[in-house]
């Protein structure tokens, strides 16, 4: 999601030390006397990993959640003000009007009844609507896989699940700092291995899930056809280049075949006329020996 700020070495390393920690619990790795302190040494520097990531990010997930704040606030009171003013029914109720399409704005103060042709026309006002505009920019490119309304591949993104998403990040960056506390603010004497594990637990359940719902919201905003269509597109493309350069090399090797015959054809043209010549030259000589 944040690819500038994320760093591909980490899940590597995460996964070298947590499979060290497995090791250094079930025993296949013995130190003596100061095996609990090897796995508590571990634990520290595993904790260290996962905060890195969760910490890392609290404060652009702290932005995302404020612009996210903004843009379920102005869906809801686009929802509730198209209702109130009788509009059509949205095609996609996640996708709101910017106004591109329609250039007749919606009578407020007229008595209610159903406006046709004001679907496509925004309810908000100039300032909301850029204040909507403007988180929704911001969102989608923080967020790769939200998109605020239809492309050539994909529907809007639900903005439930925009929510759900946005979230439980933010609840993992919580329960990261939560364990950063519980680990390093307490003492391995007195520190509770249940609550650790459990903290552990649940951020990477809360992580889990918001992938998981991220990949739910690509499916179902995913237009199958187009993508079908793109990519056999791509591979006709990818399969008339392989024809076209078979063609070309034929041709190449016809023209290179045809020259060859050329020139046999003017070397056995040649090789007679000069026969010809060097004979008229022998019989020339031989006459003019005799005259002499």
């Amino acid at each position: 999601m944040y690819v500038s700020s994320y760093d591909y070495s980490l899940p590597s390393a995460n996964t070298a030390q947590g499979l060290a920690w497995v090791l250094f619990l079930i025993g296949w790795i013995y130190v003596g006397e100061k095996q609990l302190y090897a796995i508590d040494v571990i634990d520290l520097v595993l904790v260290a990993l996962f905060n890195l990531v969760g910490l890392g990010l609290a404060p652009f997930r702290a932005v995302d959640t404020y612009n996210m704040a903004y843009v379920a606030h102005y869906h809801r009171k686009t929802w509730k003000m198209r209702e109130k003013l009788l509009l059509p029914n949205l095609k996609d109720h996640n996708d709101l009007p910017t106004g591109e399409a329609s250039a007749t704005p919606p009578d407020v103060e007229a008595a209610p009844q159903r406006q046709e042709g004001n679907e496509f026309y925004p309810v908000l006002s100039d300032k909301e609507q850029e204040i909507l505009l403007r988180h929704q920019r911001r969102l989608e490119k923080s967020h790769t896989f939200y998109k605020p309304h239809e492309t050539q591949t994909h529907y809007a993104f639900p903005l439930r699940l925009l929510v759900a998403v946005v979230l439980l990040l933010d609840l993992h960056s919580c329960l990261q700092l939560a364990l950063g506390i519980c680990t390093y603010g307490v003492s391995r004497e007195s520190r509770s291995a249940a609550a650790t594990t459990s903290i552990l637990c649940f951020s990477i359940a809360t992580n889990a899930t918001a992938g998981i719902l991220i990949s739910i919201g690509d499916r179902r905003t995913r237009k199958k056809d187009v993508l079908e269509r793109l990519l056999k597109q791509d591979l006709t493309a990818e399969v008339m280049g392989k024809i076209q350069k078979k063609k070309q090399k034929e041709e190449e090797k016809q023209v290179a075949k045809t020259e060859g015959n050329d020139d046999k054809g003017l070397l056995g043209i040649g090789v007679p006329l000069m026969e010809k010549i060097r004979k008229s030259s022998d019989r020339s000589s031989e006459s003019s020996g005799k005259n002499d």
